[in-house]
C-alpha cells in the first residue's frame, strides 16, 4: 500500500521539489546532531577538569592556609568567585 498524498495539479512539481529537499535536510540533521554531541561531550569533560581543578586548588589552600598563608587562600577563594585579589 502506497501512501497517497492529495496535491492539486498545479502544486506538483513545488511538492516534488520538496520531497527532493527532504532527504538532504535530513541528512544535514544528522550531521548537526553528531555536531552537538559531540560539543556536549567535550562540555562534559571540561566541566569535570574545571571540578577536578577547583577540588586540587580547594586542597592546596587548605594546606597553605594550615601552613600559615591566608593571603592566599583569600585570593584563591575570590578568582574562584571570579573576582580580583585582594
Amino acid at each position: 500500500m502506497s501512501r497517497f498524498i492529495p496535491v492539486e495539479p498545479e502544486k506538483w512539481a513545488e511538492m516534488v521539489k520538496a520531497w527532493a529537499e527532504n532527504a538532504s535536510l535530513k541528512a544535514l540533521t544528522a550531521e548537526m546532531d553528531k555536531t552537538i554531541n559531540a560539543s556536549q561531550a567535550e562540555c562534559r569533560r571540561l566541566k569535570a577538569e574545571v571540578e577536578r581543578l577547583t577540588n586540587a586548588g580547594d586542597a592546596m589552600a587548605d594546606r597553605l592556609m594550615y601552613q600559615g598563608y591566608p593571603e592566599t587562600v583569600s585570593a584563591w577563594n575570590a578568582a574562584k568567585e571570579g573576582k580580583p585579589s585582594v
